[in-house]
């Protein structure tokens, strides 16, 4: 019988019991270890979320409702990392710089209906992550140069429903990247030169109704914008240089307004433009309507607008070009295709008659075909017209005030005889 299983065996003991010593060793050196430690660590303690400021309910550590009235500024000691914070109807008067720069963390602001008169340039400087800025039924009334400066990425601004008359120069200044700048529902009546210089890449800007006085320049170097739509405006006229300094643009609106006269070089200095559009507007007189190729104009749509008098000079160098639903004056023995805008196929049948009476309503082609206006009715455009009717009333009072004097002479005579 062979010793070989007898002498494994004993050898597996040994190595169990040596393997035993080692763990009961460790045990004792690692026990020794954490009771030496323990004599100079201190005892972990859970960690504790910093305290709710005063006037404010935290409805979690980045979430923060601070919506009181007793509440007279930015609390200091907000959580760096809330990312939600409300501070409407708290008395917030005036927006220092750098307001919220302890709140890097930021993504949502709510000032609504808070107390705030003035915005101090760079207020919303450092916060790389906000992504919403609401500022609604305030009595702000004017929009300091560079108080929305150097925001980034930003995907809202709304400024709706405030007493706003007035953009100062550069207020959006070194701002890039947003969707939204909601400006409605303001008394916004003049839009000053630079207002929104140094804008980039906007979506869309939203302008209030009832805008009186665009100065030149008032776009300049706003570069970059999806839609800027004007509208309901009442302006005595489109001046000079309007838009120059705009560029990139996908499409530039102005309807459902009273432009008045556009002058010489309303359009000069817009660059890039996808779609230009001029609908349903009052113009009271165009002295020039010039899109040339520097301009960049893709697409120009002139539709539904009432003319009081026929444009004296166009020139339109454009890819695309609507002129259609327009109501004209019809001169009296005048080729409609002599009027400077036509410029389509069918400019004569798409587009009709302001004056005179007998034919407004009338297609160009039709009132021209008919000769009316040249038939007991004078021709020329309204505003023409109105102007002679008016000359020929005060020519009619000064006349009749002799023979008024005279007949009341003759009664008097025969009075005392």
């Amino acid at each position: 019988m062979s010793s070989y299983p007898i002498a494994s065996a004993v050898g597996r003991e040994a190595w169990v019991m040596q393997w035993l010593v080692s763990v009961a060793a460790c045990g004792m050196l690692c026990g020794a270890g954490v009771g030496a430690g323990a004599s100079h660590s201190p005892p972990l303690l859970p960690s504790l979320a910093p305290p709710c400021p005063a006037h404010c309910i935290c409805l979690s550590q980045s979430q923060v409702v601070c919506n009181s009235a007793a509440l007279r500024g930015v609390p200091s000691a907000l959580s760096g990392g809330v990312t939600q914070l409300s501070l409407s109807r708290a008395d917030l008067r005036v927006l220092r710089s750098d307001a919220f720069a302890h709140l890097r963390a930021l993504r949502r602001l709510a000032l609504d209906a808070c107390n705030l008169t003035r915005i101090r340039p760079f207020a919303f400087r450092g916060l790389p992550r906000l992504r919403e800025l609401y500022i609604q039924h305030t009595p702000l009334a004017t929009v300091d140069a560079f108080a929305f400066a150097a925001l980034q990425n930003i995907t809202s601004i709304v400024l709706s429903h405030n007493r706003i008359a007035q953009i100062e120069g550069y207020a959006f200044a070194g701002t890039n990247f947003i969707k939204l700048i909601s400006l409605r529902n303001n008394p916004i009546k003049r839009i000053l030169a630079h207002a929104f210089s140094g804008l980039n890449d906007v979506t869309q800007i939203e302008l209030p109704s009832g805008i009186r006085s665009i100065e030149p320049q008032a776009f300049a170097g706003l570069e970059g914008i999806g839609a800027l739509e004007l509208a309901y405006m009442d302006l005595p006229a489109l001046l000079p240089d309007t838009f120059r300094g705009l560029t990139r643009v996908g499409r530039l609106a102005l309807r459902e307004s009273d432009l008045g006269i556009i002058r010489v070089g309303a359009f000069d200095g817009l660059q890039r433009v996808d779609v230009l559009e001029m609908c349903n507007n009052k113009i009271d007189a165009v002295e020039e309507l010039s899109l040339i190729q520097n301009n960049s104009v893709r697409s120009f749509r002139l539709t539904g607008n009432h003319m009081l008098e026929s444009p004296e000079a166009v020139v339109l160098e454009v890819e695309n070009i609507m002129i259609s639903g327009n109501h004209l004056p019809c001169e009296c023995g005048r080729d409609p295709l002599a009027n400077p805008l036509a410029l389509t196929p069918g400019f004569a049948e798409e587009n009709f008659c302001i004056s005179p009476l007998k034919v407004r309503g009338r297609s160009l082609a039709s009132a021209a075909a008919a000769g009316a206006a040249c038939r007991g009715e004078a021709g020329g455009s309204a505003r023409a017209r109105a102007a002679a009717g008016a000359s020929a009333l005060r020519l009619g009072d000064a006349l009749a005030a002799p023979h008024l004097a005279i007949a009341v002479t003759a009664l008097a005579f025969f009075a005392g005889s």
